[in-house]
Protein backbone atom coordinates (compact mmCIF):
# COMPACT_ATOMS: atom_id res chain seq x y z
CA UNK A 1 0.00 0.00 0.00
CA UNK A 2 2.79 2.56 0.79
CA UNK A 3 4.26 1.98 -2.71
CA UNK A 4 0.88 2.76 -4.32
CA UNK A 5 0.58 5.89 -2.17
CA UNK A 6 4.13 6.93 -3.12
CA UNK A 7 3.39 6.47 -6.85
CA UNK A 8 0.11 8.37 -6.48
CA UNK A 9 1.88 11.23 -4.68
CA UNK A 10 4.55 11.44 -7.41
CA UNK A 11 1.77 11.95 -9.94
CA UNK A 12 -0.29 14.22 -7.70
CA UNK A 13 2.43 16.71 -6.71
CA UNK A 14 3.06 18.08 -10.26
CA UNK A 15 -0.70 18.31 -10.85
CA UNK A 16 -1.16 20.05 -7.49
CA UNK A 17 1.64 22.50 -8.28
CA UNK A 18 0.05 23.34 -11.63
CA UNK A 19 -3.33 23.79 -9.98
CA UNK A 20 -1.99 25.98 -7.18
CA UNK A 21 -0.01 28.17 -9.56
CA UNK A 22 -3.03 28.46 -11.87
CA UNK A 23 -5.30 29.39 -8.99
CA UNK A 24 -2.90 31.99 -7.71
CA UNK A 25 -2.64 33.58 -11.16
CA UNK A 26 -6.36 33.69 -11.85
CA UNK A 27 -9.13 35.45 -10.00
CA UNK A 28 -12.34 34.02 -8.70
CA UNK A 29 -15.32 35.67 -10.34
CA UNK A 30 -18.97 35.48 -9.48
CA UNK A 31 -20.40 36.89 -12.71
CA UNK A 32 -22.87 34.76 -14.65
CA UNK A 33 -22.52 36.83 -17.84
CA UNK A 34 -21.75 35.04 -21.06
CA UNK A 35 -17.98 35.00 -21.50
CA UNK A 36 -16.55 36.89 -24.45
CA UNK A 37 -13.10 36.67 -25.94
CA UNK A 38 -11.08 39.49 -24.44
CA UNK A 39 -7.39 39.93 -23.81
CA UNK A 40 -6.35 38.81 -20.35
CA UNK A 41 -4.16 40.77 -18.02
CA UNK A 42 -2.79 37.72 -16.22
CA UNK A 43 0.70 38.07 -14.97
CA UNK A 44 2.82 35.39 -16.62
CA UNK A 45 5.94 34.23 -14.82
CA UNK A 46 8.93 35.49 -16.75
CA UNK A 47 12.33 33.90 -16.34
CA UNK A 48 11.94 33.59 -12.57
CA UNK A 49 11.64 37.33 -11.98
CA UNK A 50 9.56 38.01 -8.89
CA UNK A 51 7.66 41.23 -8.15
CA UNK A 52 8.89 40.83 -4.55
CA UNK A 53 12.37 41.71 -3.29
CA UNK A 54 14.65 38.73 -2.72
CA UNK A 55 14.36 37.72 0.97
CA UNK A 56 17.45 38.27 3.08
CA UNK A 57 18.20 37.38 6.66
CA UNK A 58 15.53 35.89 8.82
CA UNK A 59 15.25 32.22 9.51
CA UNK A 60 14.94 30.61 12.90
CA UNK A 61 15.43 27.25 14.56
CA UNK A 62 12.35 24.99 14.58
CA UNK A 63 11.19 23.90 18.06
CA UNK A 64 12.85 20.69 19.25
CA UNK A 65 9.69 18.60 18.73
CA UNK A 66 9.54 19.48 15.00
CA UNK A 67 11.81 17.88 12.41
CA UNK A 68 14.91 20.04 12.06
CA UNK A 69 15.02 19.31 8.31
CA UNK A 70 11.48 20.57 7.71
CA UNK A 71 11.85 23.16 4.92
CA UNK A 72 11.62 26.76 6.05
CA UNK A 73 11.11 29.51 3.45
CA UNK A 74 13.77 32.18 2.96
CA UNK A 75 13.36 35.32 5.02
CA UNK A 76 11.14 33.65 7.64
CA UNK A 77 10.55 35.78 10.75
CA UNK A 78 9.16 33.90 13.77
CA UNK A 79 5.99 35.25 15.43
CA UNK A 80 4.88 32.61 17.97
CA UNK A 81 5.23 28.96 18.91
CA UNK A 82 2.42 27.11 20.69
CA UNK A 83 2.30 23.59 22.14
CA UNK A 84 -1.14 22.08 22.79
CA UNK A 85 -1.92 19.43 25.43
CA UNK A 86 -2.83 17.06 22.56
CA UNK A 87 0.76 17.13 21.29
CA UNK A 88 0.37 19.63 18.44
CA UNK A 89 3.16 22.14 17.84
CA UNK A 90 2.07 25.30 16.02
CA UNK A 91 4.60 27.76 14.64
CA UNK A 92 3.52 31.10 13.16
CA UNK A 93 5.86 33.23 11.08
CA UNK A 94 5.89 35.58 8.09
CA UNK A 95 7.91 35.93 4.91
CA UNK A 96 8.48 38.78 2.45
CA UNK A 97 7.20 36.69 -0.46
CA UNK A 98 4.01 36.38 -2.47
CA UNK A 99 1.51 33.60 -1.90
CA UNK A 100 2.44 32.12 -5.29
CA UNK A 101 6.15 32.03 -4.37
CA UNK A 102 5.24 30.47 -1.02
CA UNK A 103 3.20 27.68 -2.63
CA UNK A 104 5.96 26.98 -5.14
CA UNK A 105 8.48 26.82 -2.27
CA UNK A 106 6.38 24.23 -0.42
CA UNK A 107 5.73 22.10 -3.50
CA UNK A 108 9.41 22.06 -4.47
CA UNK A 109 11.05 21.84 -1.05
CA UNK A 110 8.89 19.57 1.09
CA UNK A 111 9.10 16.51 -1.14
CA UNK A 112 12.80 17.14 -1.81
CA UNK A 113 13.35 16.98 1.98
CA UNK A 114 11.83 13.50 2.10
CA UNK A 115 8.31 14.38 3.21
CA UNK A 116 5.19 13.28 1.32
CA UNK A 117 2.77 16.03 0.33
CA UNK A 118 -0.92 15.38 0.76
CA UNK A 119 -3.76 16.96 -1.19
CA UNK A 120 -3.67 20.68 -0.53
CA UNK A 121 -6.10 23.48 -1.21
CA UNK A 122 -5.63 26.93 -2.70
CA UNK A 123 -7.79 30.00 -2.97
CA UNK A 124 -6.88 33.50 -4.16
CA UNK A 125 -5.54 34.62 -0.76
CA UNK A 126 -4.68 31.37 1.04
CA UNK A 127 -3.31 27.89 0.52
CA UNK A 128 -2.53 24.84 2.60
CA UNK A 129 -0.49 21.71 2.09
CA UNK A 130 -0.56 18.70 4.43
CA UNK A 131 2.59 16.58 4.67
CA UNK A 132 3.94 13.57 6.46
CA UNK A 133 6.98 11.37 6.97
CA UNK A 134 7.18 8.33 9.19
CA UNK A 135 5.32 9.36 12.37
CA UNK A 136 5.34 13.11 11.64
CA UNK A 137 2.10 14.63 10.34
CA UNK A 138 1.66 18.30 9.63
CA UNK A 139 0.33 21.10 7.51
CA UNK A 140 1.67 24.33 6.03
CA UNK A 141 -0.99 27.06 5.95
CA UNK A 142 -0.20 30.25 4.02
CA UNK A 143 -2.22 33.47 3.98
CA UNK A 144 -1.44 36.43 1.71
CA UNK A 145 -1.34 39.57 3.84
CA UNK A 146 -0.06 41.83 1.03
CA UNK A 147 1.39 41.25 -2.44
CA UNK A 148 4.83 40.53 -0.98
CA UNK A 149 3.94 39.46 2.56
CA UNK A 150 2.70 36.00 3.50
CA UNK A 151 1.72 34.81 6.98
CA UNK A 152 2.43 31.15 7.68
CA UNK A 153 1.26 28.59 10.18
CA UNK A 154 3.03 25.24 10.36
CA UNK A 155 1.47 22.64 12.64
CA UNK A 156 3.00 19.22 13.34
CA UNK A 157 2.32 16.26 15.56
CA UNK A 158 3.61 12.72 15.94
CA UNK A 159 1.22 9.89 15.26
CA UNK A 160 1.34 6.13 15.38
CA UNK A 161 1.84 5.02 11.78
CA UNK A 162 -0.91 2.72 10.51
CA UNK A 163 -2.27 1.99 7.06
CA UNK A 164 -5.33 4.18 7.68
CA UNK A 165 -3.76 7.05 9.64
CA UNK A 166 -4.87 10.49 8.40
CA UNK A 167 -2.23 13.18 7.89
CA UNK A 168 -3.38 14.89 11.07
CA UNK A 169 -4.94 12.55 13.62
CA UNK A 170 -8.52 13.19 14.66
CA UNK A 171 -9.37 13.48 18.34
CA UNK A 172 -10.17 10.12 19.88
CA UNK A 173 -12.88 11.49 22.18
CA UNK A 174 -15.20 13.53 19.97
CA UNK A 175 -14.66 16.89 18.34
CA UNK A 176 -11.90 18.94 19.86
CA UNK A 177 -12.92 22.03 21.77
CA UNK A 178 -9.77 23.67 20.39
CA UNK A 179 -9.61 23.33 16.58
CA UNK A 180 -6.42 24.23 14.75
CA UNK A 181 -6.05 28.00 14.95
CA UNK A 182 -6.02 28.72 11.22
CA UNK A 183 -7.11 32.16 10.36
Amino acid sequence: MPRILDLTMKRLVPALATLLVGLSLSGCGGSKATPTAQPTARQQPTSGVSPCPKPSGGGFRWPSDMPSDLPQPPGAVLSTTTHTPEGLTIVRFSTPSSLQESVIFVVRSVQAAGFTLGRGDAEPAEADAPFGRNDVRGVYKMLARETCATDWLVATTRARVTGTSPLLPTPSHGPSSQPLPFG
